[in-house]
């Protein structure tokens, strides 16, 4: 039996960033997974802005960025966009295959143990020690397990079981994810997405509550569409025949149709790849005796729009620095545990629960949202803003509330007891 003083389970970004800040701690960790890296992960790959906290990853631009998103381009049900600009980035384009990789390179250089192409089988909690049986028949010792497996962590599933909690998310509390990444070249994304590298999305496309998205690369496009699994599950129910990787290869056809999208590139069912997503504001608790849970282990994903991956990083980091102290006397039990809970909540757990909110507003009035947004440049910038998530929620949620509430003023209210018309603004797609 090999001893650590933490065992990762799941090497994903959350996970890697965990054994990175332990690793440079002097913490001896074991970070483990059931793939083999470099791998693949279905995502849209947009960091927001927030991941400049982190100094290992803008210390190493040059090791993963694919662009800098300085446009946004949001289409309605309707057809109406909001189209915003601004001279410095809003997200930064990298693509997972190369990201989650050398996450995990920076933690084996920090001084964590990499334990790749092996799953971890089960765990079991004693008053003094955590013991970890790998598929492979070997078993790891230690004093913590942190869980970063996934939308169906083992840790996460033992911390449900001890609280007495569902087993699983709700299916209104996960997100299917369907995408797919192709090479497209620098001369058609120049001339088609420039150099603000437009990314784009489509709320609501076919009617579904959910967006597509276009997220533009260096030289390569990332198309997909995101919904809930209670979505997905309505839509089949209503109609047997209604498949979701038909529904992305709709998708790409309007993309097409719109010229966001080669006409001359063919998309396939096999080009398609999918994965499930937390967006249940955060698992309650997420902390037991000698575990803890980061990223989508803990479903710390923004309900609006889906984005996970600052809030995996800054989930792993949190975790570490809550650990850092507890070594010295040894006290690992929930009750101490629970700090790291707090200081998640503190930071951007109302930011969690006000995305959701805004999530539900966005699908119940999306016309018009999108209308106020595109007739007002200050809605339109608090509009992109917390789309992206590039500012905290928690802290502008009352100016979107007043935003909104002078858009159906100004333009509904006043138009309708004026018996007059507002003119809206167009987006010209290359097409056009």
């Amino acid at each position: 039996m090999t001893k650590f003083d933490v065992v990762v389970e799941g090497a994903g970004p959350a996970g890697a960033t965990a054994a990175y800040y332990l690793a440079k701690q002097g913490k001896s960790v074991a970070l483990v997974d059931r793939a083999k890296f470099p791998r693949e992960k279905a995502c849209g790959g947009g960091l927001c802005v927030h991941i400049e906290e982190f100094d290992h990853i803008v210390d190493n631009w040059d090791d993963f960025l694919e662009s800098k998103c300085k446009r946004g381009i949001v289409y309605g049900p309707d057809g109406l966009a909001v189209d915003y600009t601004q001279e410095t980035p809003f997200f930064y384009n990298i693509r997972r295959f190369t990201f989650d990789n050398k996450l995990v390179e920076y933690a084996v250089d920090a001084g964590a143990t990499l334990m790749e192409g092996i799953a971890v089988k089960d765990f079991r909690v004693t008053p003094d020690k955590v013991v970890t049986e790998l598929r492979d028949g070997s078993t790891l010792e230690s004093e913590v397990i942190i869980g970063a497996g996934g939308s169906f962590d083992l840790v996460a599933r033992r911390i449900r079981a001890d609280e007495g909690l569902p087993m699983k998310w709700r299916d209104e509390d996960i997100a299917t994810a369907l995408y797919l990444e192709i090479e497209v070249g620098r001369e058609y994304m120049d001339h088609v997405y420039g150099p603000e590298r437009i990314s784009m999305a489509h709320i609501k496309f076919q009617g579904l509550d959910g967006y597509g998205w276009s997220f533009s690369k260096d030289t390569v496009l990332n198309v997909g569409i995101g919904c809930p699994r209670s979505t997905i599950r309505r839509a089949k129910k209503d109609n047997p025949e209604w498949d979701e990787r038909q529904y992305l290869l709709d998708y790409v056809a309007t993309l097409k149709e719109q010229g966001w999208f080669p006409r001359d590139l063919e998309v396939t069912r096999e080009m398609l790849a999918g994965s499930n997503i937390p967006v249940g504001m955060g698992l309650q608790p997420s902390a037991g005796d000698r575990m803890l849970v980061v990223g989508d282990a803990g479903g710390f994903v923004s309900p609006l729009s889906g984005e996970g991956l600052y809030y995996a990083l800054d989930s792993g980091r949190l975790a570490a620095e809550t650990l850092e102290g507890l070594f010295e006397h040894g006290d690992f039990s929930k009750a101490v545990l629970m700090g790291y809970h707090r200081a998640w909540r503190n930071k951007w757990g109302d930011d969690l629960e006000w995305l959701k909110v805004a999530w539900h507003l966005l699908m119940f009035m999306p016309s018009s949202l999108i209308r106020y947004a595109a007739l007002d440049e200050e809605t339109k910038m608090f509009f992109t803003h917390m789309f992206v998530g590039s500012m905290p929620a928690y802290q502008i949620k009352n100016k979107v509330l007043a935003l909104i509430a002078e858009g159906v003023l100004k333009q509904d209210v006043l138009p309708f007891l004026k018996q007059s018309k507002v003119p809206l603004p167009e987006v010209q797609s290359p097409a056009a």
